[in-house]
């Protein structure tokens, strides 16, 4: 980041070579059935406006690439008139290599099943919290709840998660 902010072009490179692979996932994520065109010129669009905003303070890259990414999507869909993906199945893509996509494929569909399990306001804490990357007190605040409410719900939804995910082979990693 202190290269882009300084202007130094090779910044951007090296925030392409470590973030491209995963902002790419997250856009076909998005978009679902999509050409490798439309995903590469999206992509191409994030780290754009990474370089244009490169004077502007940015606490955590991945987090406001992701953002970024999926209001490019969102953007590009609504100009197409194409149907979003629903947030349910619009989870984040974890960083795999080529041959991990399969497998990385087949544990997202496994947690959108078991996020399903959860109740509709806890299934929206999650959301808005490793989808859209809100921090606990705004969705407390939206929510109508206490942070204290949000941050125990979240906590006893990840003991719900794990224990799912481990009878369906995934073991919690740390």
């Amino acid at each position: 980041m202190q290269k882009i902010h300084l202007g130094h072009r090779d910044g951007l490179d090296d925030a392409i070579r470590k973030y491209g692979s995963y902002v790419s996932a997250v856009i076909r994520n998005q978009l679902g059935d999509c050409s490798r065109e439309d995903v590469d010129e999206l992509c191409m669009d994030v780290f754009l406006a990474l370089w244009k905003n490169r004077n502007t303070p940015i606490q955590d890259l991945r987090a406001w690439l992701v953002r970024v990414a999926r209001n490019k999507a969102m953007s590009f869909l609504r100009k197409k008139k194409l149907p979003t993906v629903p947030e349910e199945e619009a989870l984040l893509v974890e960083d795999t290599t080529a041959g991990d996509l399969a497998d990385a494929r087949e544990r997202d569909r496994i947690l959108r099943e078991v996020l399903l399990t959860l109740g509709q306001e806890d299934r929206n804490i999650f959301i808005r919290y490793y989808y859209y990357n809100q921090p606990t007190a705004r969705i407390a605040e939206e929510m109508g709840l206490t942070l204290s409410a949000v941050k125990n719900r979240m906590s006893r939804g990840r003991k719900v998660l794990r224990e799912k995910l481990i009878e369906r082979g995934y073991q919690h990693e740390d």
